[in-house]
């Protein structure tokens, strides 16, 4: 083979050699440049995985808080431990919104979660035990209120009958009187009274009364007032004043007599305080002890 022919042939093979190194040369750039770009891809991936457990965990966190915001609703009783974890729950809130795609610190967050869960469990757990607690307490008061306005409502029940009873007793027990009469006297010098109609010849005027019998008035000593107005008003006899509450009588006199339940027999004799008698009218009123008026008649004198 001649020289010519040598060197043409070492050029080709020199050609060929440099084609090849080219061919693998780009060959290694492209298989470079698709694991730079897969690694690109994974990392994104990556990074959006990463996001989506921190949403998810912000979602989470925020149903935690509404759990806290219908404990704290319903019961007061540990308010401020409910509060707390609110405040906690806030902040991991606002600090997984300014986080990085770092799975590390994610699980951190993740941590935090199942902690606040449990303890969510354990305040729910005491707020619901507190509540029932709470409704129990308030039924028996529900109760013991009911049962106190019934005995309430039998006491002024009782009370009413009581006073109705003791009304009826009282008003039952009121003495009445059987007679009384009224008539103008003139007193003789061996101490005998007779009658007189005559203004000018009377000198007291003689009121007697029967008291009548009442089984159920109590026995004891009673107190009579008789009161006379002569025709001008004016009251004769002692013309003193008794009071009982809001009454007030003027008498002309007062007796006190035993009553054991049997009639009693009373006469009083009045003067007039000039010793003289007008003509006309003069009423006679008897009043018991609680000046309550129990008989009423009238005398004229001419």
């Amino acid at each position: 083979m001649s020289q010519t022919e040598l060197r043409g042939a070492d050029s080709s093979e020199k050609k060929k050699g440099g084609g090849l190194l080219v061919a693998l040369l780009s060959i290694a750039l492209a298989g470079t440049g698709g694991y730079a770009f897969y690694q690109h891809g994974e990392a994104a991936k990556k990074e959006a995985a990463i996001l989506e457990k921190r949403n998810e965990t912000i979602k989470e966190l925020e149903t935690l808080q509404k759990d806290y915001d219908s404990a704290v609703t319903v019961s007061k009783q540990n308010a401020d431990e409910l509060a707390e974890a609110k405040i906690r729950i806030a902040q991991y809130i606002d600090s997984l919104k300014s986080m990085k795609a770092d799975i590390n610190i994610l699980f951190k967050y993740r941590d935090q979660v199942d902690l606040l869960k449990k303890e969510r469990n354990r305040l729910l757990a005491i707020n619901d035990s507190l509540r029932k607690y709470n409704i129990h307490i308030t039924q028996q008061r529900d109760s013991t209120a009911t049962a106190l306005n019934q005995r309430t409502v039998q006491l002024d029940s009782i009370s009413r009958k009581a006073k109705e009873l003791s009304q009826v007793i009282d008003e039952g027990s009121i003495l009445t009187l059987k007679s009384l009469v009224a008539e103008g006297v003139k007193e003789k010098s061996d101490g005998r009274y007779i009658n007189k109609e005559r203004a000018s010849a009377t000198d007291k005027i003689k009121v007697c009364y029967t008291v009548g019998m009442n089984r159920i008035a109590p026995v004891g000593n009673r107190t009579f007032y008789v009161q006379i107005t002569s025709p001008n008003g004016i009251t004769l006899g002692e013309n003193d004043t008794v009071s009982e509450g809001e009454r007030t009588v003027n008498y002309s006199a007062v007796r006190t007599f035993l009553y054991e339940r049997n009639p009693v027999d009373v006469c009083e004799y009045i003067s007039s305080i000039t010793k003289k008698y007008e003509s006309g009218v003069y009423t006679i009123t008897v009043f018991d002890e609680k000046l309550r008026e129990i008989g009423k008649t009238e005398v004229r004198l001419r």
